[in-house]
């Protein structure tokens, strides 16, 4: 088995196969870790709360499946902060989470002002929290993956750069950038940006556009310390702004605004940030924090878009297209790693996988 990237996903998949025995080698085009593409960083956040209870019921099968690897791991790889969501869009999250049994708390105003006085909202706004939100340790996740699949009997190169997919009969070959044909049952795509082009080899066009993100990193003082990560759907309901704490490193934070990228090229983007979208998160933030905080820095990354912003998990002949995406997939990983491993090896996955099919209308080219 051949899985081609080495991101969150690839390595999930990859830890997932090699804990049952399968031989599997990961190819990843950069090195385990890379800022090039959607998987870099320190940390991601973590959520139950979602606008769908199909997401909702994924989230917590996902939480118990991070737990799991912590303990394999023996790493304190997520940490609970809780999630405050604002806005009008509060109350499809919160439908969302009684459809999936899930506990949530209607904080008024006044009980935000007392309970987190480093904000600042306006009256009338409304709120939803759910305590169980909390931050990954982006990078370690990755290295924990990488460390267990290697014990394993994983087989992981960096610096292989696949550039074709070649389905033959009931297997795959697949064509490297220094001409080697390696050849295998079956293969896992789990390239993210690089995913497109890769399929098209072999026949497989789907809607998935690669745009720049960026979030802006800051440090307050300690009165806030210890916040909830925070989505603000009534200032950009299509775009909203985010703010992530870091609480393994107390008082920094990051934020931006989800969604704002343009379409780009992974192998020509830019690692400058917009200095426009930069400002536009520093106002956010001046408008939200009672004090201002300091600027760090700003950091991009690549998102992998679907038009319908659902992911993409499907088996096609000897391809299994591993596109769990548009940025907000991260949280999902450890769970999509087994359900890599169970269209491989053809278990039933642990969830219905009927709305990421390749096939769907809104991916077709």
């Amino acid at each position: 088995m051949v899985i081609v990237g080495g991101g969150v996903m690839g390595t999930a998949a990859a830890r997932a196969l090699s804990s049952r025995g399968r031989a599997v080698l990961l190819l990843e085009r950069f090195t385990f870790g890379h800022a090039n593409g959607s998987s870099g960083g320190s940390t991601r956040n973590f959520r139950l709360t979602y606008h769908d209870p199909v997401y909702v019921r994924m989230a917590r099968q996902a939480l118990d499946r991070w737990r799991r690897l912590e303990s394999d791991a023996g790493l304190e790889l997520l940490r609970v902060v809780g999630g405050l969501d604002v806005g009008k869009a509060t109350h499809e999250s919160a439908a969302a989470l009684q459809a999936a049994g899930e506990s949530f708390e209607w904080p008024s105003a006044a009980e935000v002002a007392e309970r987190w006085p480093v904000f600042r909202f306006d009256g009338g706004v409304s709120f939803l929290y759910q305590p169980e939100g909390a931050i990954l340790r982006a990078d370690e996740a990755i290295g924990a993956q990488l460390r267990l699949a290697r014990a394993a009997g994983a087989e992981l190169r960096e610096r292989s750069v696949v550039n074709a997919l070649r389905p033959r009969g009931e297997g795959v070959e697949l064509v490297t950038s220094d001409d080697e044909v390696i050849q295998a049952p079956a293969a896992i795509v789990a390239a993210g940006a690089w995913a497109a082009p890769l399929l098209r080899s072999a026949g497989i066009d789907l809607l998935l556009q690669p745009t720049l993100e960026q979030s802006t990193h800051f440090v307050m003082d300690g009165e806030g310390s210890s916040v909830p990560t925070i989505i603000d759907w009534d200032a950009a309901p299509n775009q909203p702004p985010y703010l992530v704490p870091n609480p393994f490193r107390p008082g920094e934070f990051k934020a931006g605004s989800h969604l704002s990228g343009p379409v780009i090229d992974p192998d020509t983007r830019s690692f400058d940030a917009d200095a426009d979208r930069e400002a536009g998160t520093i106002g956010w933030i001046g408008e939200r924090l009672a004090s201002p905080p300091q600027l760090l820095r700003t950091e991009t990354c690549l998102y992998t878009i679907t038009p319908d912003e659902d992911f993409v998990i499907d088996r096609i002949g000897p391809l299994v297209v591993a596109s769990p995406c548009t940025g907000h997939g991260f949280k999902f990983a450890p769970l999509v790693g087994e359900v890599l491993a169970d269209l491989v090896t053809g278990e039933p996955p642990p969830v219905p996988l009927d709305r990421f099919k390749a096939d769907r209308p809104a991916l077709r080219v």
